[in-house]
C-alpha cells in the first residue's frame, strides 16, 4: 500500500475529481479543490489558489513523517529552500554528486534526512515558536514516532491548505 496524501482548502465545495499534482514532483500529491482549469487557445491553463500555502502543507507532511524521506521528497524541500544541490552539499558538507543520488534514491540519506527537516522548519517557522517547536518536532522523530508541528504554528506557515491521507493499492 502507498500513501496518497490529498490536500484541500478548509470550507470550500471539493471538486468532482481529485486533481493529481504532478508539477510537486511527488507522485502521491492530490487536491481536493482549490483548483481552476480553464481552457485557451494553448490547450487547458491550470490555476493553484495560494500556491506557497500548498506548497508549505506539503513541506510539513514530509517533515512531520516518521519515515526516512524518499529521493523526490529530499528533492522537493531541497527546491523549497531555494538550494541548488552544490549549496545544499555544502551546507551538509558533501558534495553536490552526493545530494543527487540522495535525490535519485541511490544512496541511503542517513544523518542528512534530520538536518534537511531541521534546516527546512527554521526558514518557514515563524521567529517567535521556531526553538520550541524544533525541539517538539526533533525529539519525535529521534523516537520514530510522528512529529505533528502545533496547531497555531502551522496556520501561520500553509494558511488554508490542510492534508488528508488517504490508501491506496500500489
Amino acid at each position: 500500500m502507498r500513501e496518497r496524501i490529498e490536500f484541500f482548502l478548509k470550507g470550500r465545495e471539493l471538486l468532482a475529481e481529485p486533481y493529481h499534482y504532478v508539477a510537486s514532483d511527488l507522485d502521491n500529491i492530490y487536491l481536493l479543490n482549490g483548483v481552476t482549469e480553464q481552457a485557451t487557445a494553448y490547450g487547458p491553463m491550470v490555476t493553484i489558489e495560494d500556491l506557497n500555502g500548498l506548497h508549505h502543507a506539503i513541506g510539513l507532511y514530509i517533515i512531520e513523517k516518521p519515515d526516512l524521506m524518499t529521493g523526490p521528497e529530499f528533492r522537493f524541500l531541497r527546491k523549497q529552500l531555494d538550494l541548488t544541490q552544490a549549496q545544499l552539499g555544502r551546507y551538509l558538507r558533501i558534495s553536490d554528486q552526493t545530494v543527487a543520488n540522495y535525490e535519485k534514491g541511490h544512496t541511503c540519506l542517513g544523518p542528512a534526512d534530520p538536518v534537511l527537516r531541521g534546516l527546512y522548519l527554521v526558514r518557514v517557522l515563524p521567529e517567535q515558536t521556531r526553538i520550541e517547536v524544533l525541539k517538539q518536532v526533533t525529539d519525535k522523530l529521534f523516537i520514530r514516532e510522528r512529529a505533528e508541528v502545533p496547531e497555531i504554528s502551522r496556520r501561520k506557515i500553509v494558511q488554508h491548505w490542510q492534508e488528508h491521507h488517504h490508501l491506496q493499492a500500489a
